[in-house]
């Protein structure tokens, strides 16, 4: 216990003055008040203890007193006393973000998670400026497979609190939920912060690989080899990076030579191996690259699902299923075991909730499997997922419906445990069912939203056709996948209506291909905006006479509205997603559009040309 000097009798006045104005009550009191949570600071739990009881009894409508004694309650790791200081304190503050937060504390000692992770959101919005609460609300949706939730509710209040470690804690969460792109910008606030930590140097690095700027993460990794303790994670970078710059050999060099520390590390390095034979179309050492990895980790993990995504493209869905169900942490499984979708369980149940799972294209091919599946006759089905599927999927051919992800995960939702299924589950139910089954469109546009979309761009046209295009996805796992506009629009008919269905930057890649093709006519449609409005979306594919697309979120569009006149430039090897299968022009997964495949890959020439004869027609 610290000793102060005692204060003068004017000094005295000043202070409490002050403290009455901080803590509304007047006299001693007050500066008791002041030191006790002083004293709480220094973890000095008795003391303040004692200088903060007397005034709840003598002011019980001052939330300040009750504040300290739960933080002491939290100090003493007692849940039951803590909730029940803090209830005193909220019922006179409920907003108070002090408040709230020793509240949701005192409820994850209490083992009540879900009360707690209620709590925390609301602590921020009232301007909580507490680190190690929002590090715990990150930890506790990771534990809970809420990390898009997390991500969507605490971004903003992660930037605003400064903290370069709660911005990397982030970052690797959205990594963790398939979203780097969004990962990239807090590895680069993390950086930004305190630009000498290791862990935030690597970060630094996972962003300018994920972003594809490669000229600036080759310096910075040969720099991290040299002087950072986790080289493993460097040289996955690094790897990764030589890949995708087509760098293949020197990737496989490295890979081979490199001295790794940890069983992760070797096994990464034997997963970029896995693409690089797939992308050789050496499927053997493909696979056994892969279970090499498995093995030696001891535990699947993130291989166990690439494996099964190797397998699902190669048609083996019997083999693919075990690995692929691995794709979430036991943590998550715990909450939705893969048996929930098993025949034993599925048909039983008069209600599914369906929890979509990876990116918008994902999940509208993963509803086909709706058609496969062994629901029982009735069965109301609803998929959480992002709001924007809300308004697309009205009217669908699958009779499925909606709650938007956000509202479902953030309120109690009176179910069995059992009617959560995982989306991507289903897959176990593609092993000997027939492919035309899953065949055709079950998306329904608003007819009359079609149709002034197609009066526009036919008047536009004048007689020309009018074709949609998307050219590129704007992340590293995207980048192999992407084509140049202007080495597209070699492929267009003379005169042709150019519908712009690319999200994101685009006008100087347009301006490129104008200079290219100038007879061509170029249209930004600014009604419709694939990002907020995806059944807008949706009616803008149907009006068109083609599209040409990459494999992105429009490929799988048009498959979902069954769009004949649909031609999707598919790559080869590894980044072929599975699925579009391993060969052939027929699409195996919606069988309405025509696939122009890579025969090598990296070459774009023979699917382009294929394109350009299959429009000429």
């Amino acid at each position: 216990m610290t000793t102060q000097a005692p204060l003068s009798r004017k000094d005295r006045r000043v202070q409490i003055a002050k403290a009455a104005k901080i803590y509304g009550i007047k006299g001693q009191e007050s500066l008791d008040l002041h030191e006790a949570f002083n004293a709480l600071a220094r973890g000095e739990v008795m003391r303040a203890v004692q200088l903060a009881h007397p005034v709840t009894q003598s002011h019980p409508a001052c939330h300040h007193a009750w504040t300290v004694m739960g933080g002491a309650a939290l100090a003493q790791r007692e849940g039951a006393t803590a909730k029940a200081f803090f209830a005193e304190a909220l019922a006179v503050r409920p907003k108070d973000p002090l408040v709230l937060g020793g509240m949701a504390k005192a409820h994850v000692l209490a083992a009540e998670v879900e009360e707690a992770v209620g709590l925390i959101p609301r602590a921020f919005v009232a301007g909580s400026e507490d680190v190690g609460l929002a590090r715990l609300y990150l930890e506790l949706m990771s534990k809970l497979g809420r990390r898009h939730l997390a991500a969507d509710l605490m971004e903003a209040h992660v930037r605003r609190l400064g903290d370069g470690g709660l911005c990397l804690k982030l970052a690797d969460m959205l990594i963790d939920a398939d979203e780097p792109n969004r990962a990239a910008k807090f590895y680069d606030q993390a950086w930004m912060i305190d630009p000498q930590s290791e862990a935030h140097r690597i970060g630094r690095l996972r962003a300018l690989v994920t972003r594809c700027r490669f000229a600036e993460a080759e310096p910075l990794a040969q720099e991290l080899l040299l002087t950072v303790k986790d080289r493993d994670a460097v040289m996955g970078l690094y790897l990764l990076m030589l890949r995708v710059a087509g760098r293949a050999e020197e990737a496989e060099r490295l890979a081979n030579d490199f001295d790794f520390a940890t069983p992760e590390g070797f096994a990464h390095a034997r997963g970029v191996l896995a693409n690089i034979y797939q992308d050789r179309g050496d499927d053997a050492a493909a696979d056994a690259a892969f279970l090499e990895a498995i093995h030696v980790t001891g535990s699947a993990g993130n291989m166990a699902k690439a494996y099964g995504v190797f397998l699902l493209r190669k048609g083996d869905y019997a083999a693919a299923a075990p690995y692929y169900v691995q794709r979430f942490p036991a943590q998550q499984r715990a909450l939705i075991p893969a048996e929930n979708a098993a025949p034993e369980n599925l048909p039983q149940l008069s209600r599914v909730i369906l929890m979509g799972e990876q990116g918008i294209g994902d999940q509208l091919a993963l509803l086909n499997l709706l058609r496969i599946a062994p629901l029982s006759e009735g069965a109301a089905v609803t998929l959480v997922a992002d709001a924007r599927f809300g308004e697309l999927l009205e009217n669908n051919g699958l009779g499925v419906g909606h709650h938007d992800r956000r509202d479902f995960l953030s309120k109690p939702q009176q179910l069995a445990p059992n009617q959560l299924v995982y989306l991507g589950d289903l897959v176990r139910y593609l092993d000997g069912s027939d492919p035309e089954v899953r065949h055709g469109g079950y998306l329904v546009p608003e007819a009359a939203r079609i149709q002034r979309l197609r009066e526009k761009y036919t008047g536009m046209a004048a007689g020309a056709p009018v074709i949609g295009v998307a050219w590129k996805s704007a992340s590293l796992i995207g980048h192999l996948r992407s084509i140049p506009l202007s080495r597209m629009v070699r492929a267009l008919p003379q005169g042709a209506l150019v519908v712009n269905l690319q999200y994101g930057e685009t006008a100087g890649d347009i301006a490129e291909a104008r200079a290219v093709r100038p007879d061509l006519r170029f249209v930004t449609d600014e009604t419709v905006d694939q990002m907020t409005d995806l059944a807008g979306f949706a009616a803008q594919i149907a009006a068109l006479d083609h599209v040409a697309s990459i494999d992105n979120t429009t490929a799988h569009m048009c498959g979902a509205l069954g769009r004949t006149g649909a031609h999707l430039l598919i790559p080869e090897g590894a980044d072929c997603m599975w699925y579009w299968g391993g060969g052939g022009e027929t699409d195996p997964w919606y069988g309405a559009a025509r696939l122009h495949r890579q025969e090598r890959a990296g070459d774009w020439e023979g699917p382009l040309a294929a394109l350009e004869t299959a429009l000429a027609r």
